[in-house]
């Protein structure tokens, strides 16, 4: 018989790390994926008013390449930004706390940092044909 070892501290808060980098990456692509599509449609709207059928088919087909590109894009930023995660595993920082949450949250903020450059120039590309600039788009990002 096998004796069972518990799991160190070190162990757990790396699964944790990890299991949220997936829940993020699941999360941005399925959310992130329609909230995309709809900001572009509304800054269309904006600034094209009706669109004819031609416009509204290429949307679609725009669309439906979004549905496939951006969850590969959220996972992708997810899978980078574990190599933060993974220097808590480094011997020299393992079982220290306040590095782990520095490391920790800069691997949330790279595992959304690929989905929202990519709806900022949809938006940017996409959204807003010509020289028009949305009431609400900020002034220090390109449009």
């Amino acid at each position: 018989m096998t004796e069972r070892r518990r799991p160190k501290a070190r162990e757990v808060y790396w699964t944790f790390g990890c299991g949220l980098s997936a829940i993020i990456a699941i999360a941005c692509g399925t959310f992130g994926t329609f909230l995309d599509i709809h900001l572009v449609a509304r800054a269309q709207l904006y600034c094209l008013g009706d669109l004819s059928a031609g416009e509204n088919f290429a949307g679609t087909i725009w669309a439906l390449s979004r549905i496939v590109i951006f969850p590969v894009i959220s996972v992708l930023s997810a899978l980078v930004a574990l190599s933060f995660h993974l220097l808590t595993r480094l011997p020299w920082l393992a079982g220290r706390i306040w590095p782990g949450l520095i490391l920790l949250a800069l691997t949330v903020a790279g595992s959304i940092a690929g989905p929202i450059a990519m709806t900022l120039y949809d938006v940017a590309a996409e959204g807003t044909p010509g020289d028009c600039v949305l009431p609400w788009w900020p002034s220090w990002l390109p449009s």
